[in-house]
């Protein structure tokens, strides 16, 4: 039996209509979960995020509901979640999209440091560092990754990384605090007094900075 042409076209033209009335939804779900985010209200950011995979699982820009999803669990202090999510999303993001992969492993890197999966992260923020080295404000990742250094007690390799941040911005205290860190585990009271002050004078008040730099001269740093 033959389908009349009429219910034919009718039924491809309700299939449309379903089709762009899902994607509208999904894309208010999707502002919504950018304002929740906006306004730290992570566990509503979440479920915004989720019902934008429900109505549109296999969109063109699904990596990015994952990206999303994915830093709102890793403000939540979610961090297994968090890294499945930005895995889905580096596994879909297009391999031309650098300054998205960027940010994606910037934040997966931030999530295994957070749930003390430390070799992860510092892979991670290598494989970050080398697809885009001359991304602005590349020294947050040379920070971060010191700190993961300072975890595994390389702490060489964290005052290399505290400099490279450093050699990109001079004026950034938490590198300072960092690199002093690092030269106060190694035992050299006066370097560390050095950056200690430094980080101090560019962020007074900080009390994690004073409290270093009191225990340095308590110690023997003198500067």
């Amino acid at each position: 039996m033959q389908i009349p042409k009429i219910l034919l076209i009718l039924s491809l033209v309700l299939m449309v209509s379903c089709a762009s009335g899902s994607q509208k939804y999904a894309d208010d779900y999707y502002d919504q979960g950018l304002i929740f985010y906006e306004r730290m209200e992570y566990d509503r950011a979440v479920d915004s995020f989720d019902k934008v995979l429900e109505l549109e699982p296999n969109s063109e820009d699904t990596y990015k509901v994952y990206y999303n999803r994915g830093n709102a669990y890793l403000k939540a202090r979610q961090y297994e979640k968090a890294i499945y999510d930005l895995s889905k999303a580096l596994e879909l993001t297009p391999a031309g999209q650098k300054q998205m992969r960027y940010f994606i492993l910037e934040s997966r890197g931030n999530a295994h440091q957070k749930s003390g999966q430390i070799d992860a992260s510092i892979d991670d923020y290598t494989q970050a560092i080398e697809l885009l080295p001359r991304q602005k404000k590349i020294q947050y990742l040379y920070h971060n990754r010191g700190w993961s250094w300072i975890s595994k007690e390389r702490y060489d390799d964290a005052i290399d990384d505290f400099s490279q941040a450093l050699g990109r911005d001079a004026e950034f205290a938490p590198a300072y605090f960092g690199r002093a860190m690092a030269w106060y585990r190694q035992g050299d009271r006066q370097r560390a007094a050095i950056d200690a002050k430094d980080a101090v004078k560019r962020a007074p008040g900080n009390k994690a900075y004073e409290d270093l730099l009191f225990e340095i001269r308590k110690e023997g740093g003198t500067q």
